[in-house]
């Protein structure tokens, strides 16, 4: 098949990476890591190790999928880019957050958007080379829960690269769970500033996680998406295997750079509202963390 990954920071560049091993595929991403990996190639440590070689340059050819791994607030100016450039194609998130695939639905065209998540951790070390934290599991599928042609050969080349990918029939259910679980650990540990597995070595913190796994569930019911407890134990499943992971959405408040927690946090929030109910974690969260943005702290 031929992908196009856009947005290769550290997720979509070991997505391409792994893929440009059987695969025709372009990664489309900052210039200056781009550079890099024309000159040098893509190098990998961690979980995967070698050095890859997507392509960098487009020739013009048509592709079959694209791969949107941007930040979450830049999928409507990515996909509206995409379209322009390289015109109707499929669009695969696989991003944090709630409304990615609601944008490009709009953008595109319902029938060229596509869901999906994944639990692969990585980090981006420096131009042209990325870390790979750990292997996880990747969900994707078509919004109306069809098994198409697509989404199996999809599916059938993520597998065969070392990508483990299973499909989806509810493909919105999976995206809610995780944004839930995304909500209580990647906003807990911006706030508290730890990594992953501190959350569980507290009680407070546990309970807080609890709480705001609780607050997402409720959220998703009333949108009439069949979320249940069972997202609790695996919030803290996540959190314990994770342990040593430092969130993306800290990573973010580290470097002094923009969260998705609008986008996590506050979604749930705006949804929670439109059904007339309360969501205050989430909302303290989505305050808090977007005020550590720009507030200046102390040494």
């Amino acid at each position: 098949m031929k992908f196009i990954v856009y947005g290769a920071g550290a997720l979509g560049s070991l997505f391409g990476a792994l893929l440009s091993t059987k695969h025709d595929v372009l990664l489309v991403g900052r210039e200056e890591h781009i550079k890099a990996i024309e000159k040098n190639g893509l190098k990998i440590e961690g979980a995967t190790k070698g050095i890859f070689y997507p392509k960098v340059k487009w020739d013009g050819s048509r592709y079959d999928v694209v791969l949107l791994t941007t930040k979450s607030y830049d999928t409507r100016k990515a996909v509206k880019e995409i379209k322009e450039k390289f015109g109707k194609i499929a669009v695969l998130s696989l991003q944090n957050g709630l409304r990615n695939e609601e944008i490009i639905a709009e953008e595109m065209g319902m029938e060229y958007a596509l869901g999906g998540i994944t639990s692969h951790g990585a980090t981006f070390l420096q131009a042209g080379k990325i870390y790979h934290a750990g292997k996880g599991e990747t969900v994707i599928g078509e919004l109306n829960g069809k098994i198409t042609e697509r989404i199996r050969k999809i599916v059938e080349a993520f597998n065969e690269c070392g990508i483990e990918t299973k499909i989806s029939r509810n493909i919105k259910k999976e995206i809610w769970r995780k944004a839930i679980i995304n909500s209580a650990i990647n906003g807990l540990t911006a706030v508290l500033r730890c990594k992953n597995g501190e959350i569980l070595r507290d009680a407070h913190a546990e309970k807080l996680l609890e709480e705001i796994c609780k607050e997402g569930i409720r959220v998703a019911n009333a949108e009439g998406v069949g979320v249940g407890n069972e997202v609790i134990q695996k919030a803290k499943e996540i959190a314990y295997k994770t342990a040593d992971n430092i969130s993306s959405m800290l990573q973010d408040i580290l470097k002094g750079k923009k969260t998705e927690v609008e986008e996590i946090n506050g979604e749930i929030v705006k949804i929670a509202k439109k059904h007339g109910i309360e969501a205050p974690l989430n909302e303290f969260l989505t305050y808090a963390i977007k005020a550590m943005e720009n507030v200046r702290h102390l040494g």
